[in-house]
């Protein structure tokens, strides 16, 4: 299990275009694309930001952010690691609240 509480306020305080570098070491192009659609594109920023934190706490492993790719499935978050020689099932929960987005992740190594 793995979970991970992200401050939106700092997201919102870093626009994209003016931090592309940083949004591309943590996002895939398609999350990046897709995010910049919504008004408050900030909150989706930090809710995947915690959503990929969480899934490398439930693995207890070191990856980079680059292999974690986030979507939707039916209007509900879902999440793969990219490239991966192991595979995982994974339960996700993610949620926002005022300032903050919190993620829950409950990964199964598939044997």
């Amino acid at each position: 299990i793995g979970i991970d509480l992200s401050d939106i306020e700092k997201f919102k305080n870093k626009p994209f275009e003016n931090n592309k570098t940083f949004y591309k070491k943590i996002f895939l192009d398609k999350e990046i694309i897709f995010f910049l659609k919504f008004k408050n594109y900030y909150e989706k920023f930090a809710g995947k930001f915690a959503l990929k934190e969480a899934l490398i706490k439930s693995i207890h492993k070191k990856i980079d952010f680059s292999q974690i790719e986030t979507s939707y499935l039916d209007s509900k978050p879902t999440i793969t690691i990219l490239n991966s020689k192991e595979n995982y099932h994974f339960l996700v929960s993610l949620s926002h609240e005022n300032n903050f987005a919190v993620a829950v992740v409950i990964s199964e190594k598939i044997t």
